[in-house]
């Protein structure tokens, strides 16, 4: 059994890469993003959130929004750098014991693969659980393009970006690169190949 991280900027194709792996025989993906919207829905996280910055990250229903936590977090401000540490201090230990019973759950069923996909792999530490690290290397373009495409602006792709680690610290963090630059059928051959090394 193989533990794999998946590293690489924003829009880069984590999510196709990961989806292409999953299709392996005896594989399974784990969300880490899904597993932060999770962490968000516990009554203790939003006590903490709601100590932090109060009722405006939350909607009518007492649920926190992730876009109006988003524009607090990622305001491009010293006070947004502040207000995203505060909440990774608060989120990513508990995606981690979410992760690892995750992770655990996968071992006892046997499979062969289980894929990390998760965009703050390095930030949480959570590499130390992966036995292998890929970094998807895209485009700058190509990237702005898929950010975009989700609905952001060119100023939030930027205000995030700015808040991760950079892209030369995660390539060097990988043991493989997996170029993102072709066609959808040339890029699970890559995979493919990449796998075959492995």
């Amino acid at each position: 059994m193989k533990i794999i991280g998946l590293v690489g900027g924003i829009g880069s194709g984590k999510s196709t890469v990961a989806r292409m792996i999953g299709e392996r025989d005896n594989a399974v993906v784990l969300d880490a993003d899904k597993l932060g919207h999770d962490v968000l829905l516990l009554d203790e996280v939003k006590t903490l959130v709601r100590n932090e910055w109060g009722d405006v990250p939350f909607d009518a229903n007492g649920e926190i929004n992730r876009r109006n936590l988003a524009d607090i977090v990622f305001s491009g401000t010293k006070d947004g750098n502040e207000n995203l540490d505060k909440l990774k201090k608060i989120s990513l230990s508990r995606i981690a014991t979410l992760l690892k019973s995750q992770i655990d759950r996968a071992k006892a069923e046997k499979k062969a693969w289980i894929l990390l996909d998760a965009p703050l792999l390095l930030e949480g530490n959570w590499d130390k659980f992966c036995d292998v690290i890929i970094f998807i290397d895209t485009p700058e373009q190509v990237r702005l393009e898929h950010a975009l495409s989700r609905g952001w602006t060119k100023k939030e792709y930027d205000a995030r970006t700015a808040q991760q680690i950079p892209l030369e610290n995660k390539r060097l963090a990988a043991k493989f690169v997996l170029q993102n630059d072709c066609s959808l059928e040339q890029l699970r051959e890559r995979i493919c190949l990449i796998f075959d090394k492995i």
